[in-house]
């Protein structure tokens, strides 16, 4: 006899990323019921990342989604942005720059990836189970849909969403034809900003879009401060930090690497260039270290899986290059959950198809322009 919870939800989110969390946000608030399952143990047990700048897009995509209070607290626990874009070469020595435009914040507003994830998780609760990764799913005798779950617990919903990442479980059954482009990858870090590194560190790479490009690799640097000191109410309080990638390796970092080698790969990748960038990854976190691979969804036909559709990665990963992949996410959760709100009785499945035709339209348009032409080119 199996003694594992079952739920009973309208729709049902594999994956607490934010894609997934804002979708449930925005039915939650529209008075849609809606589960998360997050194949994580808790929201605590790994490191989220650090900067993701969003763009209009987004923010309207939270503020659409997110209860009032919620909104406002993003914008309060924001980022500084950058004031000037930057390419220089090993030795600091300035290629190309320009000022940026100061814009509004439903315009252009940075975030740290975890204060967000913890606000979109906010008054979620039990809407949300962790430790439940998706397995499968069956059509019930009604036509619903049946979700099971690797922690033995199952859920029946209208609507299978699968928001579970690049790697999704859900999109390898109902797209089984759908392929990822291997990029290469890079080495992700911190460096925790203190009175000391503002002494000596160059106005170039401080509150900039910046590239530093040496003989064999590249390394970027974002400054992560945020507007006001205090976090927000039950909030992570997440000290100031340096945000860098370091790239050049033809096949992207090793597989499995501990963060002190990742460190190591970093640091010699930069040896030799100017003082200010050794020193910046020297007197880095080094546990906070980790290794990004790069990938991008291929086209592909769309999935003809009645009751299930995809959000987010699970749908159109893409690189970095131009910093679209948390934007189209959001973009994504918002659309589909105005398309459900709206949908009258017996409207779900017509909803789910317009939101699916357009979604494939602005998001692999977004992939396209993110591997072929980023803001900064990578080495290959």
């Amino acid at each position: 006899m199996n003694d594992a919870p079952h739920v009973d939800s309208r729709v049902l989110v594999a994956g607490a990323g934010i894609g997934g969390l804002c979708l449930a946000q925005g039915l939650r608030r529209a008075g849609v019921g809606v589960t998360v399952f997050e194949a994580d143990p808790s929201s605590a047990c790994r490191g989220q990342g650090y900067r993701i700048t969003l763009k209009s897009a987004g923010v309207q995509a939270l503020r659409s989604c997110l209860p009032p209070e919620l909104y406002a607290l993003c914008l309060a626990t924001s980022i500084r942005p950058a004031t000037t874009m930057t390419f220089t070469d090993e030795r600091l020595t300035p290629r190309f720059g320009k000022p940026i435009p100061a814009l509004p914040p439903e315009e252009h507003l940075g975030v740290n990836r975890l204060t967000l994830r913890e606000i979109l998780l906010s008054g979620l609760g039990g809407d949300v189970r962790f430790g439940a990764a998706f397995e499968s799913f069956d059509r019930t005798a009604d036509g619903r849909v049946l979700a099971r779950f690797a922690d033995g617990s199952t859920a029946t919903g209208d609507l299978l969403v699968g928001a579970d990442g690049t790697g999704s479980a859900v999109r390898r059954i109902i797209a089984p034809h759908a392929e990822l482009e291997d990029l290469g990858g890079f080495v992700y870090g911190r460096t925790t900003i203190t009175p000391d590194l503002l002494a000596w560190l160059p106005e170039v790479l401080l509150d900039s879009f910046n590239r530093v490009t040496g003989p064999a690799g590249a390394m970027s640097v974002a400054t992560c401060r945020r507007h006001t000191p205090a976090a927000g109410p039950g909030l992570t309080d997440i000290p100031d930090y340096l945000a860098w990638t370091v790239d050049g390796w033809p096949d992207g970092p090793p597989t499995g690497a501990r963060p002190e080698e990742l460190h190591r790969l970093a640091a010699e990748m930069v040896g030799g260039w100017h003082p200010a960038v050794r020193r910046v990854v020297a007197e880095a976190d080094v546990a906070a270290t980790f290794a990004v691979r790069l990938r991008s969804a291929l086209p592909f036909p769309p999935w003809r899986a009645p009751g299930v559709t995809l959000l987010g990665d699970a749908a159109h990963t893409m690189s970095p290059g131009r910093g679209e992949g948390a934007n189209i996410a959001l973009k994504d959760a918002a659309l589909l959950a105005a398309e459900i709100t709206a949908a009258g009785p017996g409207g779900l499945a017509a909803a789910v198809a317009r939101y699916e035709r357009e979604m494939f339209a602005y998001a692999f348009e977004a992939v396209a322009a993110s591997r072929d032409h980023p803001f900064a080119p990578r080495r290959r």
